[in-house]
């Protein structure tokens, strides 16, 4: 064999791998049932009112949680409207994730995660080269990301977001906010973790995760059923109404920050307050909260004063049925 046949052959070689298509080094497809135990109050009943102690908000997102209300998203326009994309990692709905063929070449041209409840849009993450579009163009609640392959990690780079939230509780997020999102599979484990940043309301990047496990039978809903918009509280219909509170007069503004016993401002929120050595600032003043008592165990509120004293165990004793009248 001549070394110039070798030559050809290599170089033959290199072409032919040069346009294989790359295909995922982990598959991601299937269905996937949220694991909320990590972050039960996050993502299930959702934090404190005014409880913004993990959220690196400057002081003009301060100021705009501090004037939102639950009421807006009983509004009829809004009741059905999207999150924002950050919303995957502290909502409680299980997602499915699809994988996009290219139709030419076979090769995997996305991934398509879904909106898992009717309340975000489904977010494609473009692993095929594409590049994201002007900064002038349009944004929706998709998004636009691009994604590559980190080993065995799935890194996607959103753009064009959509404003938000970065908890139910108005904490807030611009529409020229930035999203990272890794997805990682361990066997039947997902987590997905996401970094948001954002100039305008955030001081640092703000880092949330949630972790999922596949559902072998697919039974699951890629959504829930269709949301209706409607009339839940009838003085939101008076055109023009639009719930919030003007500076200083949000009611629950010192109800988290009371019930704990903490300063106003580390639970507005703040890069130094997301920290443990910020403890030290507080060592010499911080005070225990009084003794409390849980009410509700599924929003683990925990009532100022002892618990009220249980009544007496009742008989469980099955009654006897009543007597059947006598048969004629």
């Amino acid at each position: 064999m001549s070394m110039k046949f070798v030559s050809l052959a290599g170089a033959a070689l290199l072409v032919a791998v040069s346009i294989t298509p790359a295909y995922a080094q982990v598959d991601l497809s299937g269905q996937w049932a949220a694991l909320n135990m990590n972050d039960a109050r996050t993502r299930g009943p959702g934090p404190d009112l005014m409880d913004q102690t993990t959220v690196p908000l400057n002081d003009e997102g301060r100021a705009v949680a501090a004037s939102y209300s639950y009421s807006t998203i009983s509004m009829p326009e809004r009741m059905c409207m999207d999150w924002s994309q950050d919303y995957i990692t502290f909502a409680p709905h299980a997602i499915m994730i699809e994988r996009v063929d290219d139709p030419v070449n076979g090769g995997v041209q996305a991934w398509r995660v879904s909106a898992g409840g009717s309340d975000r849009a489904t977010m494609p993450i473009w692993i095929d080269g594409r590049p994201h579009p002007s900064e002038n163009d349009i944004h929706t609640f998709n998004g636009f990301t691009t994604g590559q392959w980190e080993g065995a990690v799935l890194t996607g780079h959103m753009t064009h977001m959509k404003r938000g939230l970065t908890a139910r509780n108005g904490s807030p997020l611009s529409d020229q906010a930035k999203m990272t999102i890794h997805l990682t599979r361990h066997a039947d484990i997902l987590t997905i973790m996401t970094m948001t940043e954002d100039s305008i309301y955030l001081d640092a990047p703000y880092v949330q995760a949630g972790s999922y496990r596949i559902n072998p039978v697919g039974n699951a809903g890629p959504v829930n059923p269709p949301c209706y918009p409607l009339t839940e509280v009838p003085r939101l219909d008076v055109p023009g109404t639009v719930p919030h509170y003007l500076p200083g007069q949000n009611p629950n503004l010192e109800t988290f920050a009371k019930a704990h016993n903490l300063p106003l401002d580390v639970t507005s929120g703040g890069v130094e307050h997301m920290y443990p050595e910020f403890r030290k600032k507080l060592k010499d003043s911080y005070k225990i909260p009084g003794e409390c008592h849980v009410r509700d165990g599924g929003r683990l509120d925990c009532i100022p004063g002892p618990a009220p004293a249980q009544k007496p165990a009742d008989n469980f004793a099955v009654p006897p049925p009543p007597a059947r009248p006598a048969q004629r």
